[in-house]
């Protein structure tokens, strides 16, 4: 305890001491230094700090034993310790272990900032393997296989300079994550318990960019959009330097605004004049991110430099299979039906161009199986490629040409937040107005741009509706997540199911406003696309009513999804339940809803229900 305040009283004795014949002028110069620099917003944020503390939970980031809470103070140990250096061994040279802060510094300070010169073997080594000539944040969409992947992820990848670098061979970059620090058995429960209360410590991490985007997109099958940014020579030196800093440095993670999004906005906002993330709202997702990027100006020129996307596999074999003929599909399906390979005459009837297109979709496919197959499918999967590679060489070189299908980036999707107003009827309450707040995230009707086709995830959801005489909580969401799980490639053997999870206080049914029931809703089925436009399903499930439980009910989805343009996406469900306590009561439930427009921050639907009443019902709703 008396070294804190031995510290305090020395730092604030050290920044007011006023300047004459008795005081040494290197401690003024210090101290004019400290009292200049100590509060710079650059110097806040190379040390993480947020209302009034720094994010970092290390010990070893700091000189000064209060310097978590009080930056001049690490200011100044800074300062005393850059000046020490010429009294220490390499491993223990501070400009070696904190490069940015000493780059800050000679930047502000100029000639006034003279410190001994070093040599830092390792940090020199490092920079000279990552050869960085720019950074560019990749989102990574969102994998319904896991919550904590429902909104996407973000990382960072440093680009090498000319020779060491292709943009045909972005794989030879590194990247940088950060996420939880957490246990190999942990289940979901636990990682979103102890994500959502700071269970987890978190940190950056540096590893070879081919692992992730092998693991992103050819694993789980999510797209990786990047945005390559447009920063200086000496701004991308700072951060390269200030990512060396971080290094084993452990920061507290939070699910909802301590997670990816949070800490690489903090990181790269360190050379921009405005942050990347506006407090508006108690989280953080990736696509905020997404969203600010294209509307920034950073050195009178556009912040993002260029966009680009990574298909996954399965997408790529999507686009390519329904780009071939009906009679190369076929044939397709053929090579992997059979057990003789070409032996069928729907393969032996095609062109030497149409079998190249056959040939190079079968590629893909065995390749994909390889890697999400059982050992017995990898190994005939291998077994068979082989094949295909000899049959290809029986075919003369062509320049094949397909037509792949269009999508927009991340910055154009429909924005995550909603909130709308509507106005309806009831056939047993009468007229109602009605006002809806969505914290997050997408339903099935939103625009279709850089998420999890013919899903559904959004969280914290609900609805007040009022009348002339009453007012009253028409349903609260707390998560509502459902997918389809369709593949349009029938080469597959389609055994993934459509599933749907949702936990929600709401009314009984729609014929009363004051019988409010909390339930869980559980369904498991199947789903397939007809023509790539209209998607069916049929999932059966249970109604956990936890207010009653002999209200509880087991029941049977079926939906119709249908995309008539991009103006005009419709979604049908007929809900046949029968309840599980003594009168056993059996009922239809109706949803029929619409959404009008295809602009990101607003939309108009039209929705028609019954269950026990019936209503209609208008809305407007902007996002945001």
């Amino acid at each position: 305890m008396l070294k804190p305040l031995l510290s305090i009283a020395y730092l604030s004795f050290v920044a007011f001491l006023p300047v004459n014949a008795s005081a040494s002028p290197i401690d003024s110069q210090k101290a004019a230094i400290v009292e200049q620099l100590g509060n710079h917003p650059q110097w806040l944020k190379l040390l993480h700090f947020q209302r009034g503390e720094s994010l970092i939970e290390s010990d070893a980031f700091f000189f000064a034993l209060e310097g978590r809470v009080n930056p001049k103070a690490e200011l100044l140990a800074t300062l005393e310790e850059f000046e020490n250096d010429a009294n220490r061994t390499n491993q223990e040279l501070a400009q070696c272990r904190f490069p940015a802060r000493y780059l800050w510094l000679k930047k502000q300070l100029g000639s006034q900032f003279s410190t001994p010169k070093v040599h830092c073997e390792k940090l020199e080594g490092w920079q000279e393997e990552n050869q960085l000539d720019s950074i560019s944040l990749i989102f990574v969409t969102g994998y319904m296989g896991n919550p904590a992947s429902f909104f996407g992820h973000l990382l960072m990848k440093l680009n090498k300079k000319g020779q060491y670098y292709s943009s045909k061979t972005p794989l030879l970059d590194s990247s940088v994550n950060f996420g939880a620090n957490t246990g190999q058995r942990d289940n979901p429960i636990k990682y979103v318990t102890y994500g959502l209360l700071g269970g987890y410590s978190a940190s950056f991490s540096q590893e070879d960019y081919y692992r992730y985007e092998f693991g992103y997109a050819e694993g789980e099958q999510r797209e990786l959009w990047e945005y390559e940014l447009n920063l200086t020579e000496d701004e991308l030196k700072l951060l390269e330097s200030h990512l060396w800093e971080l290094q084993g440095k452990e920061f507290r993670y939070y699910f909802l605004d301590g997670n990816c999004a949070t800490y690489m906005a903090s990181f790269v906002s360190i050379v921009l004049e405005e942050p990347l993330l506006k407090n508006v709202q108690p989280w953080d997702m990736p696509l905020d991110i997404f969203k600010a990027l294209p509307n920034k100006q950073h050195n009178n020129l556009p912040l993002v430099k260029s966009i680009d996307k990574r298909e996954s596999k399965y997408s790529r074999i999507k686009d390519k299979y329904l780009a071939l003929t009906g009679r190369e599909q076929e044939a397709a399906k053929s090579l992997t039906i059979d057990k003789v390979l070409f032996a069928n005459n729907s393969y032996a009837q095609l062109s030497s161009y149409e079998k190249s297109r056959v040939l190079n979709v079968m590629f893909d496919y065995y390749e994909l199986t390889i890697v999400d197959g059982s050992e017995d499918e990898a190994n005939l999967a291998k077994s068979r490629k082989i094949k295909l590679m000899q049959e290809r060489l029986k075919l003369p070189a062509l320049d094949l040409e397909w037509e792949m299908s269009k999508s927009a980036p991340p910055h154009l999707a429909q924005n995550p937040m909603k909130i709308g107003l509507s106005t309806g009827y009831n056939s047993e309450l009468g007229g109602f107005g009605q006002l809806n707040f969505r914290a997050a995230y997408y339903d099935y009707l939103y625009l279709e741009t850089s998420r999890f086709n013919d899903s559904n995830a959004t969280f914290f959801d609900g609805n007040v509706r009022f009348s002339n005489q009453d007012i009253w909580l028409d349903k609260f969401d707390v998560f509502n997540v459902s997918t389809l799980n369709i593949r349009q490639v029938d080469l597959f053997e389609d055994s993934q199911f459509a599933w749907s999870t949702r936990f929600t206080i709401e009314q009984k049914d729609l014929s009363c406003n004051d019988c409010e029931r909390a339930r869980w809703f559980g369904a498991l089925g199947k789903a397939t696309k007809l023509k790539g436009v209209i998607s069916f399903y049929a999932m059966p499930g249970v109604n956990v009513d936890l207010s009653n439980y002999k209200d509880s009910e087991l029941n049977i989805t079926f939906g119709a999804l249908y995309t008539a343009s991009e103006y005009w996406k419709t979604h049908l469900k007929l809900m046949p339940a029968s309840s599980l306590g003594a009168d056993s009561e059996q009922k239809l439930l109706i949803d029929w809803e619409s959404r009008f427009g295809n602009e990101m921050d607003w939309d108009v639907r039209l929705n028609v229900k019954h269950n026990k009443s019936s209503e209609v019902s208008m809305s407007y709703a902007r996002y945001f």
